[in-house]
């Protein structure tokens, strides 16, 4: 299609703040066709950093992580039926319900996932947690108030810092797992990562740093 042509429909994949940003940006810039979002998950744009601090505290309802919006009603929403596979040579966005999206412009915003457990069965297991999403946060915050005996946290990235502080501030045992020297040592670099160690170490969480779960 010819840089020239008329853009008649565009259909953004994903739902997140980059794809809501994105489409605000296109009306901002005067487009006024067809617009279309695509999202796995059943709910509007919602704000992802509070999952892992406020929501697992109980300080904030997933309910109230709704992202402001400057988006008209002449949008169209598709929200629970994450995009299957893109057909480029037709230009067609297949959805896993079935539904097909036609576009001249498309803009992928799908963002990542969280990696999951190697093992699928143990993954399944009872008690076995992972978080990216709302519905995560909900069920771990659940799991959270049901006053388990001991929160295990893999990895001592950004996320699993802020559960393990969740689970403190919560008055729950937690023990953090960290294959490297120090917690968010590959963002932070060793030195700063060992003050937030210390400072998660000074506040109850049991560190266990140079180790893996087998």
């Amino acid at each position: 299609m010819g840089s020239n042509s008329p853009v008649r429909a565009i259909v953004v994949v994903g739902a997140g703040l980059a794809a809501l940003r994105g489409a605000e940006a296109m009306r901002r810039a005067g487009y006024s066709g067809s617009l279309t979002i695509v999202g796995a998950e059943p709910y509007s744009p919602y704000d992802r950093p509070p999952l892992s601090k406020h929501v697992l505290t109980g300080h904030i309802s997933a309910d109230a992580m709704t992202l402001p919006s400057s988006l008209d009603g002449d949008v169209d929403w598709r929200l629970g039926s994450p995009a299957d596979y893109l057909d480029r040579a037709a230009q067609v966005v297949h959805l896993a319900d079935g539904s097909a999206l036609s576009y001249d412009r498309r803009l992928i915003a799908t963002g990542t996932r969280a990696r999951p457990w190697p093992n699928p069965h143990e993954a399944k297991l009872v008690g076995v947690y992972s978080l990216r999403g709302r519905d995560d946060a909900v069920a771990l915050r659940a799991a959270l108030v049901a006053r388990p005996k001991r929160v295990l946290v893999i990895g001592g990235g950004l996320i699993g810092c802020e559960v393990a502080s969740a689970c403190r501030q919560l008055g729950l045992p937690v023990t953090l797992v960290q294959p490297g020297p120090a917690p968010l040592g590959r963002a932070l670099g060793r030195y700063i990562g060992g003050i937030v160690g210390a400072m998660h170490a000074v506040r109850g969480v049991d560190l266990r740093l140079g180790a893996e779960v087998e």
